[in-house]
């Protein structure tokens, strides 16, 4: 049994993690690519607090995830024998009561003190104190040999920045504004030359320049919303002492840098120049305050936009996944397991037996076979099941020769409105069209939308066949 500590050696122990501390954080600004180094790191643990996430780095330099002993075991992973933990602090509130005009720790009390402060007869304070606790990084355990990714335990959602999910971000940067009440102008009060965007704190206010880039817009918006949430005016006034404009900037700066490498944005063009101009004549305090309040709204910012794209991804794989759970249920419901059938003899067995089942059938069907993105639509578009084609143009696709098909089975796409499927036999219907018409399935302005498309695509045809036929004998 490993021998207890005393109190001495525990204090001593907290006395040199703390210094250790200390010497890891001044190391950070002897240059911006240590900062750099730093700022890295603090976006991939912006959930433990930032002394803690200096204590990982300065003992285990590019860990990718931690987790204390128990924490691996629940996830089925063990830590690697003869393997060190890491040493974090581990907060440790403990309960005081006022007994005898003297405060003393709840757990020592006599037990009517205790009786007391249960009752609410007794007063009683929280004070917090830290222990040394231990957690391990993910490569000190079998979880890789065991098949589990860092992915799957911490839940992170991985993207790389650029255009794919850029709205997603842009939108989720918004709704951090709204929180906050920060108006995002249009354009800057004033010309702002090859400045990218400004914060106006007296008005609350974020500007971006219009000459941005799109991408460009992103991460000035990081950066102007790291002013709003450090340097607003309340902020400001709870200072003990005014930062500088170079203090603030740097700030914001690394809130911008944390932030926009977590998402996988390019950070080649990020200036940290203020570093040296900052560091002069500034105790370690100073320099811890300045990355504590960077970790906090970095870890804020990215919790946010995390939760934002998390929602977004889900139900970006709920509209996928509807048309194939739908489908798996149907083939039990029919029993076509490892059948392989026509698509004649599909619909015609569902119209047999599930006859309501046959539109939302050929719905499920073409969005799964297309991966249509309804939010894409901006015009009626068809898709004629098992041609070979994609959604088409309504016109276009009601062009196709269908007098050789055994069945015609289509299903159309009109902007902000639900999927419509029909079929047909084209020995009595000529086209979708015609089978609409037929059966009155659409409202006329929608009817008379999808003519007009039509009629469209016929005459551009008819005058593509004009331009081809030679002139020949014509006198002028």
């Amino acid at each position: 049994m490993a021998k207890m500590k005393t109190n001495e050696e525990r204090k001593a122990e907290l006395e040199a993690l703390t210094k250790q501390m200390g010497k890891q954080i001044d190391s950070y600004f002897e240059s911006p690519e240590k900062i750099r180094e730093h700022l890295q790191f603090l976006g991939k643990f912006h959930q433990y607090s930032m002394r803690n996430a200096v204590l990982i780095e300065s003992q285990f330099p590019g860990a990718v995830a931690v987790g204390s002993y128990p924490f691996w075991e629940k996830q089925g992973a063990q830590v690697q024998k003869g393997e060190r933990g890491i040493k974090v602090f581990v907060p440790n509130p403990v309960t005081y009561a006022l007994h005898k005009d003297e405060w003393v720790p709840l757990s020592k009390a006599p037990k009517p003190v205790k009786d007391g402060v249960k009752q609410g007869r007794v007063p009683s304070r929280k004070m917090m104190y830290f222990k040394i606790g231990h957690v391990f990084e993910y490569t000190q355990t079998d979880a890789r040999e065991k098949g589990i990714e860092v992915s799957d335990i911490f839940k992170r959602y991985h993207r790389d920045g650029g255009l794919e999910n850029e709205q997603d971000i842009r939108d989720a940067l918004t709704t951090i504004a709204d929180a906050r009440n920060v108006t995002l102008l249009e354009e800057p009060l004033d010309e702002i030359g090859t400045a990218k965007g400004c914060y106006y704190p007296e008005l609350h206010s974020i500007a971006l320049n219009p000459r941005n880039t799109s991408i460009e817009d992103i991460t000035v918006l990081i950066h102007e919303l790291a002013h709003a949430e450090l340097h607003n005016q309340e902020r400001n006034l709870e200072r003990d002492k005014p930062l500088t404009a170079p203090e603030k900037e740097f700030q914001a700066e690394m809130v911008a840098y944390v932030v926009s490498h977590q998402l996988g944005f390019p950070t080649d063009d990020f200036s940290l120049s203020y570093l040296a101009g900052w560091t002069k004549d500034k105790e370690l305090l100073d320099k811890e305050q300045l990355l504590q309040e960077v970790h906090q709204t970095s870890a804020t910012f990215i919790d946010h936009i995390e939760s934002h794209l998390e929602k977004m991804h889900k139900l970006e794989q709920d509209k996928e996944q509807i048309p194939l759970n739908y489908l798996e249920q149907l083939d039990r419901r029919m029993g076509w397991k490892d059948a392989e059938l026509s698509l004649y003899e599909r619909v015609h067995a569902v119209q047999s037996v599930f006859p309501e089942e046959v539109e939302p059938y050929l719905n499920a069907k073409a969005a799964l076979e297309t991966n249509l993105k309804m939010g894409r639509v901006d015009e009626p578009l068809m898709y004629i099941h098992d041609k070979g084609f994609g959604f088409q143009a309504f016109g276009v696709a009601n062009n196709h020769d269908f007098c050789e098909d055994a069945i015609v089975a289509y299903t159309i796409a009109f902007p902000n409105l639900p999927l419509v499927s029909g079929h047909f036999d084209p020995e009595r219907t000529a086209h979708p069209l015609h089978d609409l018409e037929k059966n009155k399935r659409l409202e006329n302005p929608l009817l008379k939308s999808i003519q007009e498309h039509w009629y469209s695509t016929l005459l551009d045809k008819e005058k593509g066949e004009f331009q081809k036929t030679p002139l020949l004998n014509m006198e002028l």
